[in-house]
C-alpha cells in the first residue's frame, strides 16, 4: 500500500504556500472582504484572456448571471452536454430557460455532432462547450452548426490554460466560465468567473452583481479551513483497520460539523436555488485562487507529463500530446473491481461522470433530462474512471496506477 493515499478530489492542488495562505486567512477575518483581492484576480485574468473578467461565488453563478444579462424569452433553449455536471443545468433552469441535452461521442467525450444537429432549433439561443477532461471542442465547427446568432460559452472547468489548433481555450467564443472549485484546475476552494469581451454587457453584469448578497461569512470560514483539514485527513486516511481509519473518521466528523463545506447544496438536487446564490466571490478566496493561478503553467506542465506516462503505460497511441488533462479518462470493463483494487492500494480514482449529469436518478426529471435521449453518455457512465494528474502525484505513482488499471482497459 502506498504510504500516502492518493485521493483525486481531496484538495489535490494544495501545496505548502497555499496552506500558509489559508492559515493566515483564518487568523485574519477582518481582511476577508477586502476588494483589492478580487480586483487583483480580475485584472490578471482580464489581461491574460483579453476579456472583461467578473468574479462570482461559483461558475454556475457566473453562467446564471450571463444568461440573465441576455434577457432571453422565457423557455428559450440552452444546449448542454449530458456527460457533465448538474450545476450548469440548474443555472439554466434558474434563469427560466430550457436545457437541451446533447449526447457525447465515444472518442473524446465531447459533443456528438450528429446529435447536436438534430437538437438545434429556432429556440436555441446558447450552447455550452465543456472541453471534456481537457479535450478541446472544435469551436469553429460548432459555430458552423449552430449559426452566428447562438451564443457560445466555453466552460473551462476541465481546461483552464489549455489550447487547441484554434488558439487559447477561453478566447474562442462569446464568453467563458471558470471555476475555482476545490478539485478543479486551480482552486480557491469556492469561486468562479465570467469572461466576456463585450464591455457594455460586462458593465450590465457588474451592476447586477453589485446588488447581490455578500458571500456568507461562515461559508468563507469553512472554505479557508478546507485545505487545512485535508492536510490532517490525508496522512491518516488509511491509519487503522479496514474502513475504521483515523482519516475516515475525521472526514465524517468534519462533514458532520459542516467544516468541509458543500460544493453542491442539498436543495440543488431538486433544481432549487439557494437564497444566497448567486453572490460575489469572497475576496479572501479570490486571493487563494490567484495564488494558484500563478502556478497554472507549472500545474499544467505536470499534468501533461503524467498524461504522457499514462498513454505510454496503457498503450494509448491516438491521443494528442498537448491536451491538458484535469483528469485522465479511461474506459474499463468492470469499474467496481477497478476501484476496489485501487482503493486497496490507497488510491481513490475519479468517477466523472458515473451518472447522467453526475446526479441521482431522482434528480433527472427536475433537470429536464429525458432518459434514453443520450445513449452514448448513458453507456459510458457505466465504464469510465478518471486517473489523477494533479501536482502532488509523482511519476512513479502514475506508473503504479496505470499498471493496476491496465488489465481492465477497454
Amino acid at each position: 500500500m502506498m504510504k500516502r493515499p492518493i485521493l483525486i478530489a481531496a484538495s489535490p492542488n494544495t501545496q505548502s504556500d497555499d496552506i500558509a495562505l489559508a492559515f493566515k486567512g483564518v487568523l485574519q477575518p477582518w481582511k476577508w472582504y477586502e476588494p483589492a483581492y478580487t480586483n487583483e484576480l480580475e485584472s490578471r485574468l482580464s489581461l491574460d484572456y483579453n476579456s472583461e473578467a467578473i468574479t462570482f461565488d461559483s461558475a454556475r453563478s457566473a453562467f446564471y448571471s450571463y444568461l440573465k444579462s441576455l434577457e432571453l424569452e422565457e423557455g428559450s433553449e440552452v444546449i448542454l452536454p449530458a456527460f457533465s455536471c448538474m450545476v450548469v443545468a440548474n443555472a439554466v433552469l434558474w434563469a427560466g430557460l430550457r436545457p437541451i441535452f446533447v449526447d457525447c461521442n465515444k472518442v473524446d467525450f465531447n459533443y456528438d455532432l450528429e446529435d447536436l444537429e438534430k437538437k438545434i432549433s429556432e429556440r436555441t439561443k446558447v450552447i455550452v462547450l465543456q472541453h471534456s477532461f481537457g479535450f478541446p471542442e472544435n469551436v469553429a465547427k460548432i459555430r458552423s452548426i449552430v449559426g452566428e446568432n447562438v451564443k457560445i460559452v466555453e466552460d473551462l472547468a476541465h481546461s483552464l490554460g489549455g489550447t487547441s489548433q484554434e488558439g487559447k481555450l477561453g478566447t474562442l467564443a462569446d464568453a467563458a466560465i471558470i471555476t475555482f472549485g476545490i478539485e478543479k484546475v486551480i482552486s480557491g476552494v469556492r469561486g468562479g468567473m465570467l469572461l466576456v469581451r463585450n464591455e457594455e454587457m460586462a458593465t450590465k453584469i457588474r451592476e447586477m452583481r453589485a446588488k447581490l448578497p455578500r458571500f456568507p461569512f461562515l461559508k468563507t470560514f469553512a472554505s479557508l479551513l478546507n485545505p487545512l483539514l485535508w492536510e490532517l485527513i490525508i496522512p491518516t486516511y488509511n491509519l487503522g483497520f479496514g474502513k475504521f481509519t483515523l482519516g475516515r473518521m475525521l472526514t465524517a466528523l468534519f462533514h458532520a460539523l459542516g467544516l468541509l463545506g458543500n460544493m453542491i447544496e442539498t436543495c440543488e438536487y431538486k433544481a432549487c436555488k439557494p437564497n444566497w446564490l448567486p453572490s460575489p466571490i469572497s475576496p479572501v478566496l479570490a486571493k487563494l485562487a490567484l495564488n494558484q493561478y500563478e502556478k497554472l503553467e507549472t500545474f499544467n506542465k505536470h499534468r501533461c507529463e503524467i498524461a504522457s506516462i499514462y498513454k505510454d503505460e496503457l498503450g494509448i497511441k491516438d491521443m494528442k500530446d498537448n491536451n491538458v488533462f484535469l483528469r485522465f479518462p479511461v474506459l474499463v470493463h468492470d469499474r467496481c473491481e477497478v476501484t476496489a483494487i485501487t482503493k486497496a492500494e490507497g488510491i481513490v480514482l475519479g468517477d466523472w461522470y458515473k451518472s447522467i449529469l453526475y446526479a441521482p436518478k431522482s434528480s433527472l426529471e427536475g433537470l429536464k433530462y429525458i432518459e434514453g435521449s443520450c445513449p452514448n453518455a448513458e453507456e459510458l457512465a457505466n465504464k469510465i474512471v478518471n486517473l489523477p494528474t494533479h501536482i502532488r502525484l509523482d511519476p512513479e505513482h502514475a506508473r503504479s496506477i496505470a499498471k493496476l488499471v491496465k488489465p481492465y482497459i477497454l
